[in-house]
């Protein structure tokens, strides 16, 4: 039995048990038709020494083994996919990252592409590459206009009274002039000459 076919069968039995427990929302990636993507799993520590790379194909529904690839750097393609096209590697440092680089990338290839370890019970979240597809445009947030609040502007910002003084005041000030009117008329016929005070009486009193 070749490695290839090796790898597929145990492939096949990591995914059934692994697809199950995908939770969380993959990458996307808008990718333009003959394009290519890179996509990378991180192992959290230095203990996946083999990594098995996959994609799921949307239009045909179909499960497709890609890559098999160890610390080492040896990779092995899965069945008729060019060596060219996907290629592996694998950096080590504080963790261990796998990288996949997919070049050529056609609109049939639309689909879900990410790894699973071999020695850990974990599923990276994966990329989801959509070769042809324009990404969606996102509308502009919709900015709402706050409604002025009707105030009183004749309202000083401590009285308690309000508007109500703008009733008051005029009328104080009409009842100041009054009496300002009043008390200036007074002081004028108190200033008269006693003479023309008794004349202006005597004519009173012939009337």
């Amino acid at each position: 039995m070749t490695l290839s076919c090796m790898c597929f069968g145990l492939f096949i039995w990591m995914a059934a048990a692994s697809l199950a427990t995908i939770q969380a929302t993959p990458y996307v990636l808008y990718t333009k038709i003959n394009g290519s993507e890179t996509i990378t799993c991180e192992c959290p520590d230095h203990s996946c020494l083999e990594v098995f790379w996959y994609r799921y194909l949307e239009r045909t529904k179909t499960l497709q083994f890609l890559l098999y690839c160890n610390s080492a750097g040896r990779e092995q393609q899965g069945e008729n996919l060019s060596a060219t096209r996907f290629k592996g590697s694998v950096s080590s440092g504080q963790r261990m990252v796998y990288t996949l680089r997919i070049t050529g990338l056609q609109e049939n290839e639309i689909g879900f592409y990410s790894c699973m370890f071999k020695t850990k019970n974990i599923m990276p979240v994966g990329y989801y590459i959509m070769p042809g597809v324009n990404p969606p445009t996102v509308q502009p947030p919709t900015v709402k206009t706050k409604t002025p609040k009707k105030t009183c502007n004749c309202k000083p910002p401590m009285s308690p009274k309000g508007c109500e003084q703008s009733v008051l005041w005029p009328g104080i000030g009409a009842l100041l002039l009054l009496a300002i009117t009043l008390a200036g008329t007074l002081y004028y016929f108190s200033r008269l000459p006693k003479k023309c005070r008794h004349r202006f009486t005597k004519t009173n009193q012939l009337r």
